[in-house]
């Protein structure tokens, strides 16, 4: 049986080629009509029905953008919608999660140090420290082209856990010393010079611990990178704070508390 394309009937095919032995050549494109069609070789189907997964691997910094492109293409073809998820998003709300916490935990911690130091001003120039080193870590994180994701949000955290213990002795070695009768500037100096090895002792072992995580190579260094870069940076910083800038708040606010 020879079935034609239908543009052309069978006699037209035979007449039109030569005929030997009772064969005939026809060519195979008279016969047959190649067409492309695309069939998908699974379907995904959830709760709102099928639907069709795109899987991509782009930066962090990209997935603004290339959501809102998509958004503004499909917006042209009403039959289609798209809904992204994946550890982006995941990601997103635990580092806002750990924002919240962090932000809990500062508040908490002030309402405990002014209870401590029975002073409203002191938990203040305590807790202003964490703002510096807050803001030079994500700057620092920002120059690495580190994102902030989950790692770097633990660092971040755990960070200011550790920096603020020095910038607390630091004040309240101060207050010992103003209780014991010495005057303001040279209890500054004086607790200064009392506990200026313990800090730098205790910061030096953080950093020098977590610097063979900043080699990179494999999956568990490139996981840790972020936690390593926030951690040694915020700790190189609130160390020159908790040693400098600390002690001159607390002169200069008790000195014009003085004066006034």
């Amino acid at each position: 049986v020879i079935m034609g394309s239908g543009r052309e009937s069978l006699t037209d095919i035979i007449e039109g080629h030569s005929v030997s032995n009772g064969k005939t050549d026809i060519p195979l494109h008279v016969l047959l009509h190649e067409g492309r069609s695309f069939e998908l070789q699974r379907i995904t189907s959830g709760i709102d029905g099928e639907y069709l997964p795109v899987p991509m691997e782009v930066s962090s910094r990209q997935i603004p953008g290339i959501m809102a492109r998509i958004k503004d293409e499909l917006r042209k073809e009403a039959k289609y919608e798209a809904s992204f998820s994946g550890s982006y998003f995941t990601s997103r709300q635990l580092v806002g999660e750990l924002a919240l916490i962090l932000a809990v935990s500062i508040l908490l911690l002030y309402f405990i140090l002014a209870a401590q130091f029975e002073s409203m001003l002191q938990p203040v120039i305590i807790l202003s420290e964490l703002l510096i080193d807050i803001f030079i870590t994500l700057a620092v994180l920002w120059i690495a082209g580190i994102s902030l994701n989950l790692m770097s949000m633990i660092g971040i955290v755990v960070m200011c856990g550790i920096v603020i213990n020095d910038s607390i002795l630091k004040v309240d070695t101060i207050n010992r010393l103003r209780r014991s009768g010495m005057e303001i500037k040279r209890a500054v100096l004086e607790a200064g010079s009392r506990r200026f090895k313990a800090i730098v002792m205790t910061s030096l072992t953080t950093i020098l611990a977590l610097c063979p995580f900043l080699v990179r190579g494999d999956m568990g260094s490139d996981l840790q990178y972020p936690l390593s870069v926030a951690l040694i940076s915020g700790m190189i910083v609130g160390t020159v704070v908790s040693l400098f800038f600390v002690p001159i708040a607390y002169y200069v606010m008790y000195k014009r508390k003085q004066s006034v």
